[in-house]
């Protein structure tokens, strides 16, 4: 078992009143494993090629634990120092490499954390080790939000809010008056999605500022018998039912959506960008790239174990184009869609 320092804690900085708090969060971003002969903390040469290698600060912030393991062999308290003097010996190397002792922690679990069996010598070399973990401080900002039913305001505390980018991956369940609050790196950019039993989700991108006030408030429209909701950022290569490299992430939001909604019955319905021009017939290539569009998604669903009973798809060729006079890059864009449409429910 892996014992990891307490980087979880959020320092709070001194700002001032009209700027919100911004608080440092420290991230690994290296790890290393020192290994020692029985029953010595002195270093030899694979252990010190290794400190070698091993980064330097990288300001001030900068945090390394040192943490020190024994094999089995001799008393508790025996071990405990000796795990100690072998961080000890790391540590002293590390200063000449411009880490401090305030950056610096010492951590000993002698004996009691063993990564591999202390009956064989292998076994026990494992054991004899230091581990080093390197950290970072990172800002963050308080991002707080509330999730909301769009027709009548009401919050939904049964929503949840799934968070997720380079440096985060979260979900947050809601408080009875529908709040949630999340620390966000700054100048990262994160997505948000949410999601309620009964209502179409909702998903945003966001970058965090060091001066702005994050306040979010989610409207999420109820998923009833006859509403239509866009697959928000769902686009494709024109002329082709193939998404853009942007969009490849977003079916896997469509099947969290049927996951959780798995009393509905739903319309992967599909559209064309065919503007300036009349409805096109049922045997055009058009029309056909509607279907097609709207069964890549209905093929996920099904790949990914949505019951084909909740599901059906169509096309409607350039029927229902956002912008029939679409001139703009755009325009035509909105027009290449995907919707879902509610059916009704698997009572019905």
């Amino acid at each position: 078992m892996r014992y990891l320092p307490f980087f979880l804690l959020l320092l709070a900085q001194h700002l001032t009143a009209q700027v919100p708090p911004v608080f440092d969060s420290l991230q690994p971003y290296f790890t290393s494993t020192l290994f020692f002969d029985s029953d010595v903390a002195i270093l030899d040469e694979v252990a010190l090629g290794t400190l070698q290698s091993c980064p330097s600060p990288i300001d001030e912030t900068a945090r390394l634990y040192l943490t020190g393991h024994t094999d089995a062999v001799g008393s508790d308290a025996y071990n405990e120092d000796l795990a100690r003097r072998r961080a000890a010996s790391a540590q002293q190397i590390l200063r000449e490499a411009g880490w401090t002792d305030s950056m610096m922690v010492i951590q000993t679990f002698g004996e009691r954390t063993p990564v591999a069996t202390n009956d064989i010598e292998s076994g026990r070399r494992k054991n004899r080790r230091v581990t080093l973990d390197f950290y970072r401080a990172i800002p963050f900002r308080l991002l707080n939000g509330k999730v909301v039913d769009s027709d009548d305001g009401q919050p939904i505390p049964e929503a949840f809010v799934r968070v997720h980018g380079k440096t985060i991956s979260d979900t947050l369940q809601l408080d009875s008056l529908g709040r949630f609050s999340v620390a966000l790196p700054i100048d990262t950019v994160v997505g948000i999605e949410i999601y309620a039993k009964g209502f179409f989700l909702d998903s945003k991108m966001l970058k965090m500022r060091p001066k702005t006030i994050p306040e979010l408030k989610v409207e999420l429209a109820p998923a009833k018998p006859g509403a239509v909701a866009d697959i928000e950022e769902l686009f494709f290569v024109g002329n082709q039912a193939v998404l853009l490299p942007r969009s490849e992430a977003i079916p896997a939001k469509i099947l969290r959506f049927m996951q959780i909604n798995t009393h509905l019955k739903v319309e992967i319905a599909g559209h064309v960008n065919y503007p300036n021009l009349p409805p096109v017939k049922e045997d055009t290539f058009e029309w056909d790239l509607s279907v097609r569009r709207a069964k890549l998604i209905y093929d996920y669903l099904i790949e990914n174990d949505v019951p084909a009973a909740h599901l059906q798809y169509r096309g409607y060729g350039n029927h229902e184009m956002r912008f029939p006079n679409a001139r703009s890059a755009q325009d035509q864009e909105a027009n290449r869609r995907v919707e879902i449409r509610v059916l009704g429910t698997m009572q019905d």
